[in-house]
């Protein structure tokens, strides 16, 4: 499929550059289908997260990064307003909680799981360009990881 894609749209991809976004597809549907009941809202993660008691190692990584990539001097960068997110993602609370320093560990996955759902809507309703899929390795390899220590907790 990589040699396919690479001879039709001029883009060099190689099997290593995807295999994270092709996990992520793998990892979402599961995610999906055990935590939202195939249908995910950010109003159901809220819903279903609340009872779930998270610890902050599991999450402290993942927080880091996302903190790297969509803040600067304590505000949220280009970045963060290229994650597209919508009317109801809670924009305001996912800054707020990139932004502070210290907070609970249920907002910071909370959060984290916004994030990976705009990545999902971005990917899968074709806002990402596909073009630069090989810069996108690390967001779903992060992506991944948040997802697999949120399942942890619903099976």
């Amino acid at each position: 499929m990589i040699e396919w894609i690479n001879e039709n749209f001029g883009t060099n991809f190689d099997e290593e550059q995807l295999t994270n976004i092709k996990d992520f597809s793998l990892l979402w549907n599961i995610f999906e289908n055990l935590v939202c009941g195939n249908n995910c809202t950010v109003n159901r993660l809220d819903e279903r997260l609340k009872s779930v008691k998270f610890q902050i190692e599991e999450f402290q990584d993942n927080f880091q990064y996302s903190k790297d990539r969509y803040t600067e001097k304590g505000t949220t960068n280009a970045r963060f307003e290229n994650l597209n997110l919508r009317r109801g993602d809670r924009k305001e609370f996912v800054a707020n909680v990139l932004s502070r320093s210290e907070d609970i560990t249920s907002d910071i996955v909370f959060a984290l799981l916004i994030i990976v759902y705009r990545y999902r809507n971005n990917l899968f309703h074709g806002l990402k360009d596909f073009m630069q899929f090989d810069q996108q390795v690390e967001n779903f390899k992060n992506a991944n990881q948040v997802l697999k220590s949120v399942l942890k907790h619903f099976h």
